[in-house]
C-alpha cells in the first residue's frame, strides 16, 4: 500500500469515527427530549466550612516561638548540655564554649584602656601648662614679642587637640573591653524562653563561627495551627472563629481559636493563610508536635 493510501484510508476511518459520534450524540439528546420531565435534584445545602475537601482544609502544626541558638564569636564548643527533646526553662544552660583565648584578649583590652587614660591625663596636663603660659604671655604683652606669643597660641591649641584624641582612644579601648565582655558571658548559650530542644546541630569539640547555630529552642506548650483557606471560602474562617484539628500520625485531636488572619489572598495560589491557636488536652500535648500535619475543620465555639 502506498503512502498516499495509506493516508486516504486514515482519513476516511476518521471520519467514519466522526460521524458515527455524531449520530450517538444526535440520538441522545432525541431521547432526553422525547423522555417525560423529571425533577432535578436539589443540591443540599452544605456549611461554608464543608465546602471542598470533607476532611477541612490543609494545615501544620507549629511552635508560636522558636529560634536557632547560636555563638556570637568564634569559639570552640566546650560542652552541650542537651539532647533532642530536652526540656529547658529560661536562663538554662544549652551550652558553653571555650573562652580562655576571649578572656585573654579582655585582659589585654583592660590594659590598653589603662593605658589610653595615662595617654590623656598627660595630655590634660601638657595642655593645662600651655593654656597658662599662653595667658601670662598676653598679660605681659608690652614685653614679650609678637612672635613668641604666636607660638604659645599654637602650642596651646595643639595641646588641646591632642587632648580630644586621647579622649577617643580612652573610649575605643573601653568599648572594646566592653565588647570582649559580652563576648565572655556569652561563652554560656542560655535559653530565652521555656522550650524544648528541637535540634541540636553540633557536638563537644566542634569550633562554630559567629552566627553559627548550636541548637533549636522550641516553645513546645504553645502550638499553633497554620492553614491555608481557598479564596471563595476566604469568609469561612475569621478571627475569634473555633477550629479542630485532626493528626493521623499520631490519632490526635485538638481545638483551637483563629488568632490572625492574613490581610489579602495570596494572588497565585488563591488561598488565604490563617494562624489559630491551639488548646490541647494535657494527655495530648507529648503526641501533638510541631511539624505535624493536620486536618482543620471551622467548627461552632462550645461555651463553658
Amino acid at each position: 500500500m502506498t503512502r498516499v493510501r495509506k493516508a486516504l484510508f486514515v482519513a476516511a476511518a476518521l471520519l467514519a469515527l466522526g460521524l458515527g459520534g455524531l449520530f450517538a450524540h444526535r440520538m441522545r439528546r432525541a431521547e432526553e427530549v422525547s423522555a417525560p420531565a423529571q425533577a432535578k435534584p436539589v443540591a443540599a445545602r452544605t456549611d461554608p466550612a464543608a465546602a471542598g475537601d470533607p476532611r477541612g482544609f490543609v494545615g501544620v502544626v507549629f511552635p508560636r516561638q522558636q529560634v536557632d541558638l547560636a555563638s556570637v564569636a568564634a569559639a570552640r564548643v566546650k560542652d552541650v548540655k542537651v539532647q533532642l527533646g530536652t526540656r529547658l526553662a529560661t536562663g538554662d544552660v544549652v551550652a558553653t564554649l571555650d573562652s580562655d583565648s576571649l578572656r585573654r584578649e579582655l585582659d589585654a583590652a583592660e590594659a590598653a584602656v589603662r593605658a589610653a587614660q595615662a595617654e590623656a591625663r598627660a595630655a590634660r596636663v601638657e595642655s593645662q601648662a600651655a593654656a597658662e603660659r599662653s595667658e601670662r604671655l598676653e598679660r605681659f604683652a608690652e614685653g614679650v614679642a609678637g612672635e613668641e606669643r604666636i607660638q604659645a597660641a599654637n602650642q596651646q591649641r595643639l595641646t588641646a587637640s591632642r587632648v580630644s584624641a586621647s579622649r577617643a582612644r580612652v573610649a575605643e579601648a573601653e568599648a572594646r573591653v566592653e565588647q570582649l565582655r559580652v563576648l565572655v558571658e556569652s561563652s554560656a548559650i542560655t535559653a530565652p524562653f521555656d522550650g524544648v530542644i528541637a535540634a541540636r546541630y553540633v557536638d563537644p569539640g566542634a569550633l562554630v563561627n559567629p552566627g553559627e547555630p548550636i541548637a533549636r529552642l522550641i516553645s513546645a506548650d504553645d502550638l499553633w495551627v497554620r492553614f491555608a483557606v481557598p479564596d471563595q471560602q476566604a469568609g469561612t474562617a475569621r478571627v475569634g472563629s473555633c477550629v479542630q484539628i485532626a493528626v493521623e500520625s499520631p490519632e490526635v485531636t485538638a481545638r483551637g481559636v483563629v488568632e490572625m488572619v492574613a490581610p489579602q489572598v495570596d494572588t497565585e495560589l488563591r488561598m488565604l493563610v490563617v494562624e489559630a491557636r491551639l488548646m490541647a488536652a494535657e494527655e495530648w500535648r507529648d503526641r501533638l508536635q510541631a511539624g505535624l500535619a493536620a486536618r482543620v475543620q471551622v467548627v461552632p465555639c462550645v461555651t463553658p
